[in-house]
């Protein structure tokens, strides 16, 4: 996807005040790509911030260090380029061997699993309350039609109880973003099934438009969430690498009244 220069060059100054402190001085401590596209997301696209990075390495007011954790093949690092001295080497490799253990800590395929179980059992239950019925889970098939043509599915299906809407929803309770070429088919196989589209994911505002006008939704929790239990490493992620992370029981109370007010207005299109 095309970056169109101009936010790349609003986005330069933004991207390197994470690398400067108040009075100008460099910041002592790195952040991997990963963390700052994160950081940045509600002021530019994931894309953008990366295209802005990659623009202040190559003029130089960035370096970059390229390393590998127990789960990643492949982490890169930014600090600011005036900490490209002898004296500052030790402090920095603290540094990111510190955020190599965390990423390896919120990357470990247990934790991801558990992440996404958990949020797959909030989303169903407050489905139930909204008045549907999960009528499948992890299937590409809906009454008479099954979709053939990839091998993916669709986290679960459910029909509203005024039987004028029946939703395929996709879960997503990671940092990244899910990739376009997912969420293409995901809409496909919601288009194909003849239900409407629901990502219920932590953040998708790159791709909100492009869902909404296939006629889906994108019910966005803004952090990542966590059940009871990881209150230890939710408090080191969000104090130490400023992620989007919290320990909650249900969902944000504002996506449940967004999420109810969109249901009440598609049901209610289709008596008209």
């Amino acid at each position: 996807m095309q970056t169109p220069d101009k936010y790349v060059q609003l986005a330069k100054p933004i991207v390197m005040k994470k690398f400067i402190d108040k009075l100008g001085r460099p910041m002592k401590k790195p952040y991997h790509i990963t963390q700052l596209q994160t950081v940045l997301e509600t002021d530019f696209f994931q894309w953008v911030t990366y295209e802005a990075a990659k623009q202040l390495v190559k003029e130089g007011a960035l370096s970059r260090y390229e390393t590998s954790t127990k789960t990643q093949n492949k982490v890169v690092f930014l600090y600011n380029s005036k900490l490209d001295r002898p004296e500052f080497k030790k402090q920095l490799l603290k540094h990111v061997k510190t955020h190599c253990q965390l990423i390896d800590k919120y990357s470990n395929d247990n934790v991801l699993r558990i992440l996404g179980k958990y949020l797959e059992g909030l989303v169903k239950t407050e489905l139930r309350v909204q008045g549907f019925t999960i009528v499948e889970t992890h299937s590409n098939k809906y009454k008479d039609k099954k979709w053939t043509q990839t091998n993916h599915n669709l986290d679960f299906i459910a029909e509203h109880r005024s039987n004028k809407l029946t939703i395929g929803v996709e879960v997503k309770n990671t940092l990244p973003i899910i990739k376009r070429n997912e969420i293409e088919v995901k809409l496909q196989i919601c288009d194909y099934l003849g239900i409407t589209p629901v990502f219920a994911v932590r953040w998708l505002k790159p791709y909100a438009t492009l869902i909404r006008n296939r006629g889906g939704f994108s019910w966005m929790f803004k952090t990542q969430i966590y059940p009871p239990g990881f209150e230890q490493l939710t408090k080191l992620l969000y104090e130490r690498l400023e992620l989007p992370v919290t320990v909650r029981t249900d969902l944000p109370e504002k996506t449940i009244s967004i999420f109810q007010k969109w249901v009440e207005r598609k049901t209610q299109e289709s008596n008209l």
